[in-house]
């Protein structure tokens, strides 16, 4: 049955739709794709006849700070607090950087996923499709009308309630059951869609679970299996892999050789694949080579479109169009625009040297190799960080009440202090992060998921404050539909 809490976007509060990323997905200059090729050159005798890891193992330890809507557990503070809503940034308890020992962080739409430096997987948030791989039903509490909240099957609409009964077993961080991979795996990365969740190993293999759906509900998680995947299964013919990013509802792999791969729904053409023919039949639930030219050097993806850089800053988008958030302007603010396979911005090419480029769900952003983020897309919802005096009207596409909506060309984003080294996008929302250890959000912000109390729309980059993060030096972020993350080095 498709959950109430997943149509319902992670909130009473609001309709807007869930956004899923991760603290990979966002990445600048000093923080490239998780995985890396081994330098076989390197190897001593002794590991000549050894296989080696495709891909490293991170090991910084982070502190995390959480904040947004905390409707369903989806902030992972368990029975810390009742609040719905955390106004700014504070330190999450349950994951201590000296108990558990965070080391990277996923987001979907509601819930989330840490890997830990004893190779554990943690998961939090909303369970209904299965996205947690764990048993998270609810111990019978003595009242029922309890019993009903804490499934979430009766919310209240209330947006003045500030306090909402959850369940603990799904808004506490807790392990998967690592007997359900075979014995040594090693994790290296994590991924997040808003309904399923997928991770990584040094040997580029794949794990997934939970579902993909589309505009009528659950497509299933694989074309044999039209159901949800509550339990970890190996993701089958894909290559070894040495990154992995997830967007609403689809995923891209980059393999060791520099081809992409992707799957899960299609209605927007997000999975960039060549077209089906008599001589091919392709399933969208089936990973498949994007329609691309080999040689990709990093992917990156928004709610409903996608992207792939190659080394020489040359970047190809595609799927959902509407806003012209894929930088493609030829079909930019028609409605249900798409394009259809993998085509060039090449303004990017033209003008700057890509190094990472990601999306929320009408906007995009791009860091570049000197640390400057550019950003286009959607302009009245605020998602863009910039004024409409700081852009050129011939960039501007206009509705038919000539109100200003499509940002078609890509533009400097203004007003941080600082190289940007790290950038990231929820459904409305983003977040930059400089060299210094400095975050600044904007965007969409009803339900604080920017972390700037008391604005419902952040109109420009604003430094993110608060107690807990002050001094701190702050390295990632994760946005998530109406919540956020922010990563910080932990003392040592």
């Amino acid at each position: 049955m498709p959950s109430t809490r997943r149509t319902s976007s992670a909130g009473a509060k609001t309709s807007r739709r869930a956004k899923s990323t991760d603290t990979s997905q966002g990445q600048g200059k000093n923080s490239e794709r998780t995985g890396k090729i081994s330098d076989l050159s390197k190897k001593s005798s002794k590991q000549k006849h050894e296989r080696l890891p495709l891909n490293e193992v991170p090991t910084q330890v982070l502190d995390v700070y959480v904040f947004g809507t905390n409707c369903y557990g989806e902030l992972g503070l368990g029975d810390l607090t009742k609040k719905s809503e955390i106004l700014r940034p504070v330190l999450n308890a349950k994951l201590a950087a000296n108990t558990v020992g965070v080391v990277h962080v996923a987001v979907g739409g509601v819930h989330s996923a840490a890997l830990t430096r004893d190779n554990k997987i943690l998961t939090w948030g909303v369970n209904d499709e299965g996205t947690l791989a764990r048993d998270t039903k609810p111990d019978e509490p003595a009242d029922a009308d309890n019993a009903r909240t804490a499934n979430g099957d009766t919310e209240s609409d209330d947006s003045d309630d500030d306090e909402v009964a959850i369940n603990p077993k799904e808004a506490t961080p807790m392990p998967v059951d690592s007997a359900l991979f075979p014995e040594r795996t090693v994790f290296t990365q994590l991924a997040a869609s808003d309904s399923a969740t997928f991770a990584l190993t040094a040997d580029g293999l794949v794990y997934g679970w939970g579902t993909f759906r589309g505009a009528n509900g659950s497509i299933g998680f694989a074309a044999t299996k039209k159901q949800e995947q509550r339990v970890p299964v190996l993701i089958q013919d894909v290559p070894p892999v040495i990154k992995i990013v997830a967007g609403a509802q689809h995923v891209l792999a980059l393999t060791s050789t520099g081809t992409v791969f992707s799957w899960g729904c299609d209605e927007q053409h997000q999975l960039g694949r060549r077209r089906a023919s008599r001589h091919h039949d392709s399933h969208p639930l089936v990973p498949e080579p994007c329609a691309l030219p080999t040689g990709v050097s990093d992917i990156g993806v928004g709610l409903y479109h996608s992207f792939a850089v190659y080394p020489n800053g040359t970047v190809y988008a595609w799927g959902s169009n509407n806003f012209g958030q894929t930088g493609v302007s030829m079909s930019a603010g028609l409605n249900d625009a798409d394009v259809a396979y993998p085509t060039e911005v090449r303004w990017l090419r033209k003008n700057v040297s890509v190094v990472s480029i990601f999306g929320g769900k009408d906007h995009s952003m791009a860091i570049t190799d000197d640390g400057r983020c550019f950003i286009w897309g959607r302009i009245d919802n605020k998602a863009l960080g910039i004024g409409l005096e700081h852009v050129s009207p011939s960039d501007i596409i206009h509705d038919q009440y000539d109100r200003p909506r499509i940002l078609k060309q890509p533009t400097l984003l203004e007003g941080i202090k600082g190289k940007i080294i790290f950038a990231t996008a929820g459904t409305d929302h983003s977040f930059v992060i400089t060299e210094s250890g400095n975050a600044y959000s904007w965007g969409f912000n009803a339900q604080s998921q920017a972390g700037q109390p008391g604005i419902d729309e952040v109109e420009r980059p604003t430094l993110l404050e608060s107690k807990y993060i002050k001094g701190k030096k702050l390295v990632a972020a994760a946005a998530g539909g109406q919540f956020s993350i922010v990563l910080g080095l932990a003392e040592e």
